[in-house]
C-alpha cells in the first residue's frame, strides 16, 4: 500500500509519498483488514434486503399502474384507496431494507474518513484542521454585504491553515429563504451557494473597502444605496467593467487597489470563472465565491482497498483552489497593502 502512486502536484509527489508511507499507511491497514469481513457481511446480508427491494419496488409499479388506470377508468373506483394503501406501504419497509444493508459499511468508511482525512491535511501543516459544520457568525458578511441578507445562512464546513504565511479559513456556505407551503412542509429558496475565503493581512486598515460585480448602472445605483461606504471610481476601465468600488477611504481605497492588484483580481475572477467579490477589512480580507462544487466529500468506496488516495489526490485538488487564489492575489508579498 505504501508504494502507491498519487496523482497528485509533481513539486509534492516525493515529499508527500515519504508522509503518506510514515503517517498515513500504517493508519490505513487497521481499516483496510476490516473491511473484506464488512463486505462479506453486506453480501450476506443482500441475500435478503435485495429480493425485498426489488419485491417492494413491483408491487409499489403495480399499485401505481392500477391507480393510472383508476384515472382511465379502466380499474373500478372501488380499488382507488386499496391500491393508495398498497403504493405507499412498501416504501418504509424498503427504506429500512437499504439502511440496513449499508448500515456498517457507512460506519466503517465514515469512520476511515474522520481519522485518515486529519492526518493526511497535517502534511501542509500542523494549523490546518477541518471542522464539519461549523458554528459561524455571519453577521459580519452580512453587515458588509458579501452575503445576501436571507432567512439561513449555513456553513458546511470550515478549513483553516496557513499557506505562505497567510493564515486563512475556507467556508463552505449556502444561504437561503424558507417558505412554508399549503400542506405544511418548508421549502428552501437557495440563494448563496459557495465559498466565503478570510485572509488574514498583517496590517490593519483603517478603512473598509468593498468590490462587488458590475450589475449595470440601474442595479449599481440600487446597491449603492444600500451601503454607507462611497463609490470609488478608478482608472482601469477594465477593473470597472467587472467590479464596483464602495469605500468609507478614497484615498485608502486607491491605494490597496494600486495597478498589480486590481491586475491580480482580474485575473482571479479570470481563472475562476466566477463572479468573485471581495472587502478589505480591518486586517482581513474576504472574499466571496459564487461555486456549485461540494467541498471535502467522502470519497471511500470499500469495494476498493483503503488507501485513501482518491481522497487524497482530491485534498490536493481543493486546497490547490484555496492556494491559487492567495498566490494569484500575491497575498504572501503583501504588495501594495
Amino acid at each position: 500500500m505504501s508504494s502507491i502512486e498519487f496523482d497528485i502536484p509533481e513539486d509534492h509527489r516525493i515529499a508527500f509519498q515519504k508522509y503518506y508511507k510514515q503517517k498515513v499507511a500504517p493508519k490505513c491497514a487497521p481499516f483496510e483488514a476490516k473491511r473484506e469481513g464488512v463486505n462479506q457481511r453486506r453480501r450476506e446480508n443482500a441475500k435478503f434486503t435485495t429480493p425485498i427491494y426489488y419485491i417492494g419496488i413491483t408491487i409499489i409499479l403495480g399499485a401505481f399502474a392500477g391507480l393510472l388506470g383508476v384515472q382511465f377508468m379502466l380499474v373500478p373506483m372501488d380499488y382507488f384507496v386499496p391500491l393508495m394503501i398498497v403504493a405507499f406501504l412498501p416504501a418504509p419497509v424498503i427504506a429500512l431494507a437499504v439502511i440496513a444493508s449499508g448500515k456498517e459499511s457507512n460506519e466503517l468508511y465514515n469512520a476511515a474518513f474522520e481519522k485518515l482525512y486529519p492526518i493526511s491535511l497535517k502534511y501542509f501543516g500542523d494549523d490546518f484542521a477541518l471542522t464539519r459544520e461549523p458554528k459561524v457568525d455571519f453577521s459580519l458578511f452580512l453587515e458588509l454585504g458579501l452575503l445576501p441578507k436571507t432567512d439561513k445562512q449555513y456553513a458546511q464546513n470550515c478549513l483553516k491553515g496557513t499557506y505562505n504565511k497567510v493564515p486563512f479559513q475556507f467556508y463552505e456556505v449556502d444561504a437561503y429563504n424558507t417558505k412554508s407551503n399549503n400542506n405544511g412542509s418548508v421549502q428552501r429558496e437557495i440563494i448563496f451557494n459557495g465559498v466565503l475565503l478570510v485572509c488574514n493581512i498583517p496590517k490593519r486598515f483603517n478603512s473598509t473597502t468593498l468590490l462587488v460585480t458590475d450589475k449595470g448602472s440601474l442595479k449599481n445605483r440600487l446597491e449603492g444605496f444600500k451601503t454607507k461606504l462611497s463609490r470609488v471610481k478608478l482608472e482601469d476601465v477594465r477593473f470597472e467593467r467587472r467590479f464596483e468600488v464602495y469605500s468609507s477611504d478614497q484615498v485608502e481605497a486607491r491605494y490597496l487597489l494600486n495597478p498589480l492588484m486590481m491586475e491580480n483580481l482580474l485575473a482571479l475572477s479570470r481563472e475562476l470563472n466566477a463572479e468573485v467579490e471581495a472587502c478589505f477589512y480591518q486586517k482581513q480580507l474576504l472574499i466571496k465565491i459564487p461555486t456549485k462544487h461540494h467541498f471535502f466529500i467522502n470519497q471511500l468506496d470499500l469495494d476498493r482497498p483503503i488507501d485513501f488516495k482518491r481522497n487524497i489526490e482530491q485534498m490536493f485538488t481543493e486546497l490547490g483552489y484555496t492556494f491559487s487564489i492567495i498566490d494569484t492575489l500575491k497575498l504572501d508579498k503583501h504588495t501594495g497593502l
